[in-house]
């Protein structure tokens, strides 16, 4: 087999695993993350909906192709992925951060446990109520407005607090893969070998 062949399986292989300890980290690191949100929360319910995050759905090898004189391989995923790796500093949240806040806090079940929440007290202060009578039946509040209020729960504790990094995909780069990789090449190429890391990755 040519050298380009084998230097070209040796780096979707190793890709195909980075993708792969990339998504089940970033996983662990977001479902950690909510049990311990959870657990300080005023929420009866300490469930999570354990589903695929968009950020962890968005992560692709691309297979190695020849580039600029060399061969390069990448891995992408949506360009937000920084911020959930290393943290953010307390800051105001743009209208297009809330937006996508909302989503996120339908997808997690956020929303409906603020729907759960509020009803539940809702009918608290109406059976503590002197009112005589039939009473009004009570029902959740629509899932929209419960988005809303999740997002501006979600984006008030932003402004005063900073979000803690996971390093879901530092711990993953730093674990001596990439050494591996380039004692995997030099013996392919008979020479010494260094990777050469750009762009997100640094």
């Amino acid at each position: 087999m040519a050298i380009d062949k084998k230097i070209i399986e040796v780096l979707n292989a190793f890709n195909r695993k980075l993708n792969d300890d990339t998504r089940l980290s970033l996983k662990t690191k977001l479902r950690e993350r909510a049990i311990k949100t959870l657990a300080k929360s005023k929420f009866k319910d300490k469930s999570i909906k354990d589903v695929q995050s968009r950020l962890q759905a968005s992560i692709k090898p691309i297979p190695a192709v020849y580039e600029g004189g060399g061969i390069t391989i990448k891995l992408v995923m949506n360009d937000y992925w920084e911020v959930v790796d290393k943290g953010r500093k307390a800051a105001s949240v743009s209208s297009e951060g809330q937006s996508k806040l909302q989503d996120w806090s339908s997808t997690r079940g956020v929303a409906e446990k603020i729907r759960i929440s509020d009803l539940e007290k809702r009918k608290e202060k109406q059976s503590k109520s002197e009112r005589k009578g039939k009473l009004k039946t009570l029902k959740k509040m629509p899932f929209d407005r419960a988005k809303k209020a999740a997002a501006f729960l979600i984006a008030r504790k932003l402004k005063s607090n900073k979000l803690e990094p996971t390093y879901f995909f530092s711990e993953i780069k730093n674990d001596g893969r990439i050494q591996k990789l380039e004692q995997d090449l030099a013996e392919i190429m008979e020479t010494e070998i260094i990777v050469d890391i750009q762009s997100g990755w640094q």
